[in-house]
């Protein structure tokens, strides 16, 4: 976008403009300028600041833009033709590059919001059952985050170490009957048997659980 145009003067940009040159006058002679001329020398001074300051704003150098966004002059052309961010030319008008962003945040909104750009069911429209789908989605995000990070165990897993363990008690159980009989075997027997059955029913899929009658 071109930078706006500078505004016709007005009749106190005139003033102004009469009163600042007569300070500069008396400042070359060494006097001191009046309260007014010097007041008006000042509003003179910042306005040709900021029009200086609009002009470099688009026309910064590409090397100047590429040190300010981190990023090598061939990357830069790279995006420019990929994405059409005003940035390919010799220099660079922040104001167009300013509009492009800003355009490009509010076409592409409720991606950038949704959280899961690879997934298109994540920008859709509101609805129930893909309320529902988000809720499962994030859910099995922070399931996976918690295995990860050693909160959540696999079942098969714990599954297994408890058979290991099961296994080891059994063999205790052999030394107990040498060393006490055939009755104190017999009670751990029991007791591991009745551990057995604990586990299958705590380790039972869904799918695998018998089905109630209706």
């Amino acid at each position: 976008m071109p930078t706006p145009p500078p505004r016709q003067p007005s009749e106190t940009d005139r003033r102004d403009q009469q009163l600042a040159a007569a300070a500069l006058r008396k400042q070359q002679l060494g006097e001191r300028p009046s309260r007014d001329e010097a007041a008006a020398l000042r509003r003179v001074m910042r306005a040709r600041e900021e029009v200086d300051r609009w002009k470099h704003y688009s026309t910064v150098p590409k090397k100047d833009y590429a040190d300010l966004a981190g990023r090598q002059q061939k990357v830069l052309n790279e995006q420019a033709a990929r994405y059409g961010i005003p940035i390919g030319g010799p220099t660079i008008d922040l104001v167009a590059v300013f509009h492009w962003l800003h355009d490009f945040l509010a076409r592409n909104a409720r991606k950038l919001t949704a959280g899961d750009d690879d997934d298109p069911m994540m920008a859709g429209c509101a609805s129930p059952w893909l309320e529902k789908y988000r809720r499962e989605k994030t859910l099995l995000a922070r399931l996976d985050r918690k295995r990860r990070e050693g909160d959540l165990l696999e079942r098969d897993a714990v599954h297994e170490a408890l058979g290991r363990i099961a296994s080891i008690l059994r063999g205790a159980g052999d030394t107990l009957q040498r060393q006490f009989g055939v009755d104190a075997h017999r009670v751990l027997e029991e007791a591991l048997d009745d551990a057995d059955r604990e586990i299958a029913a705590a380790f039972v899929r869904a799918d695998e659980a018998p089905q109630r009658a209706r």
